[in-house]
């Protein structure tokens, strides 16, 4: 009997670093891969995985935080490189990762979908101060993951490819309040709340309200500042928003709020 499944963990999410594993019957990938090689190898490990599983790296933007480890694991593993030409060929990329086996780079550009072994992997474009960030949609037969980070706002073209799906990951960053009233520059504060930013609470559950149904089991908010939010907070807010704006919000759906600290989600069937 074939299995048909796909799974995923959080492997860890925030402005330290960012990695998230997926598998299928036939592949193991990673989107991102934004701390250490030996971090990645120690949180793989947690999940029962190792590095050595993983056959690519889909990329989303070229900011530390995402591509940290991905120069060192290429060079461990001649792991599979995917991202769109800009990102792969920007030099702060390429001054992150150091020397990349050149073959091992692979292109998918936004709104372009590939087939890798029994996954279908589309990008799609989002709006964050990077060179031309985007993130995925990951699908096996009738299961669909939805990535969704760094991004200071959703557009139409990219919510109408990103609805209806089984589970996701999407950015929940920060409290409006606590940022405003907060340490920070101001410019830093700006860029935050520009429309190539970061996603607030209030934006994410309002996103969110718009692109869950019937088929939505599980929702993982990501990306959480660490002196501008918390759990609590984030999950509250969504969950009011979802509540009140979404006939499929219903107390079975799993929401969970992933912060810096934590260890990896389990293995999470899609």
């Amino acid at each position: 009997m074939i299995n048909l499944s796909l799974k995923l963990s959080v492997l860890a999410s925030g402005s330290s670093g960012n990695i998230i594993y997926v598998e299928s019957d036939e592949s193991a990938i990673l989107i991102d891969a934004g701390i250490s090689k030996k971090q990645s190898e120690i949180l793989l490990n947690k999940i029962g995985k190792n590095l050595s599983d993983i056959k690519a790296i889909f990329v989303s933007h070229e900011h530390v935080d995402h591509i940290r480890g991905v120069g060192v694991i290429n060079r461990g593993y001649n792991t599979l490189i995917y991202g769109n030409k800009d990102t792969l060929s920007c030099d702060k990329f390429r001054k992150i990762t150091g020397n990349v086996n050149p073959d091992s780079l692979r292109l998918i550009e936004a709104e372009k979908a590939i087939n890798f072994d029994d996954l279908k992997i589309t990008a799609f474009s989002t709006s964050h101060d990077s060179v031309n960030s985007q993130f995925y949609i990951i699908e096996h037969e009738n299961k669909k993951f939805v990535c969704l980070t760094d991004l200071g706002h959703l557009k139409p073209e990219t919510l109408s490819l990103i609805k209806g799906a089984n589970a996701y990951l999407i950015e929940s960053n920060h409290d409006v309040d606590l940022l405003i009233n907060g340490n920070r520059p101001e410019f830093n504060k700006k860029r935050i709340l520009s429309k190539v930013g970061h996603l607030s609470n209030e934006d994410c559950g309002t996103h969110l309200s718009e692109c869950i149904d019937e088929s939505t089991h599980t929702v993982i908010l990501g990306h959480l500042s660490k002196d501008h939010n918390n759990k609590s907070l984030a999950l509250n807010t969504v969950k009011k928003i979802l509540s009140e704006n979404s006939r499929f919000f219903s107390n079975s759906l799993n929401i969970i709020a992933f912060t810096q600290k934590d260890d990896p989600t389990d293995l999470i069937d899609v």
